[in-house]
């Protein structure tokens, strides 16, 4: 099964506009952080079945777009049929460039 990335685009950035209009105290602000979670599985129902964490993160408010969109277009590579090992790997060279090497270079100085 095929995850829809547009579906989970577009529940991830209206879930995030949701979020930061509820910690503004502008939209459902009667609503403690329980019921304002609820009421979001609700409306955001795919993005909480397909993806739990990223629909947590989301509530937190703690998602880098960067990295969020550059695994949808990898996700988007395996769903079009290129090989999962090959896209795997394509990730973890990029976790290496951005957490690993920057550490290694600050080790070197």
């Amino acid at each position: 099964m095929s995850i829809n990335t547009e579906q989970i685009k577009t529940e991830v950035k209206a879930l995030m506009a949701d979020t930061r209009t509820w910690h503004s105290q502008r939209h459902l602000k009667q609503l403690n952080p329980n019921e304002f979670k609820e009421k979001m599985i609700e409306k955001y129902n795919y993005l909480h079945t397909n993806s739990s964490t990223l629909f947590d993160r989301c509530i937190i408010g703690d998602i880098n777009m960067d990295q969020f969109n550059f695994m949808i277009r990898m996700l988007e590579k395996v769903n079009n049929g290129k090989d999962y090992q090959e896209v795997s790997k394509e990730v973890g060279q990029k976790l290496v460039d951005v957490y690993i090497k920057p550490v290694l270079n600050d080790i070197k100085e």
